[in-house]
């Protein structure tokens, strides 16, 4: 089969196409490296095509969908940094991408598997479930913006699907592993293993006792691909773990595994954020339906999953 994943060079997606191109499939990367990383790729760059381009280039998006027999659609622009500052560009890149290759994959009868996120469930009582009921906050907290441009994309992939469109929406639960990003604003488990490495202080945002579920990266790509069958063509399926874990804990777990001197430091919210922000104080997923519509459960324990990571962070510093 031959796949095209938008999104392709990054964190997520960068995984996905080594999956693919060791399962003997044909892969062509798309991604305009917003985020993305060509030297995530440096080993596949003889066997996968790279196009660097947007999701807004709708002649090379149709042209693309068209030679391919199904997308993975991974490209978004994300993270706290992005809602709170770009929120404007990012509700609308993120739409209109979605629907251009919602339109395109429609045309030429090929099924897309989107990305979505946890956030969409916003403020909801966990354990969340695909079906279950969403809550946000007010519009003057930019935060949300990106919860709600995912939202409005997933109704479009429902709704293209009432016209004919094959496609599966994944809601990825704090995916963690190697290549993820560090930074201020970037995931906590690569913030804290860079810290930790570096024996700076490790930055715990507010008092730590929001809780997490993680899943390993490797786990979250074989749900993806299982996502891609026919038989969860119209669905919307959980990708995570059950698993909670405090902020604290996890901090404590990386400063233990990592051998670190480092002082976990615990700064309030309103230090780090700008005006509009708003936290989550549990995020954990119902993955019954991932267990019994794709067949699939988490295989890397949590442990095993960050002594994966904190491997490659070594190995990136020592190449820096």
């Amino acid at each position: 089969m031959k796949y095209l994943i938008t999104g392709g060079a990054g964190f997520i997606g960068s995984h996905l196409a080594q999956a693919l191109v060791a399962r003997g499939h044909e892969v062509t990367i798309l991604d305009n490296l917003y985020k993305g990383t060509r030297s995530y790729h440096t080993p596949l760059f003889q066997k996968v095509p790279f196009i660097e381009a947007s999701v807004l280039d709708v002649d090379v998006i149709d042209a693309l969908i068209e030679q391919h027999d199904g997308v993975f659609h991974l490209a978004a622009i994300l993270g706290v940094k992005s809602t709170m500052d770009r929120s404007v560009e990012l509700v609308e890149t993120n739409l209109d991408g979605t629907r251009n290759i919602l339109r395109s994959a429609l045309c030429h009868n090929k099924k897309v598997v989107f990305a979505s996120t946890s956030e969409v469930y916003g403020k909801a009582t966990p354990p969340f479930t695909e079906d279950g009921d969403r809550l946000y906050g007010n519009t003057s907290k930019l935060r949300w913006c990106y919860a709600v441009s995912k939202t409005l994309e997933e109704t479009l992939c429902l709704g293209y699907g009432l016209q004919g469109l094959r496609t599966t929406v994944v809601r990825y639960f704090n995916i963690y592993g190697p290549r993820a990003k560090e930074g201020p604003y970037a995931g906590v488990i690569p913030r804290f293993i860079s810290a930790a490495l570096k024996n700076e202080d490790m930055l715990v945002y507010g008092d730590g006792t929001q809780t997490r579920c993680f899943t390993y990266v490797d786990d979250a790509v074989e749900a993806t691909i299982l996502a891609m069958e026919e038989k969860v063509n119209g669905e919307i399926v959980n990708i995570g773990s059950e698993a909670e874990m405090s902020i604290n804990s996890l901090a404590a777990v990386i400063r233990h595994l990592t051998r670190s001197s480092s002082s976990i430091v615990h700064v309030p919210f309103e230090q780090v954020y700008p005006v509009g922000f708003e936290e989550i104080p549990n995020r954990r997923p119902c993955t019954k339906k991932l267990a019994t519509l794709l067949q699939f459960q988490p295989q890397i324990s949590f442990e095993k999953g960050l002594e994966e990571t904190i491997k490659w962070f070594k190995e990136e510093q020592q190449d820096a």
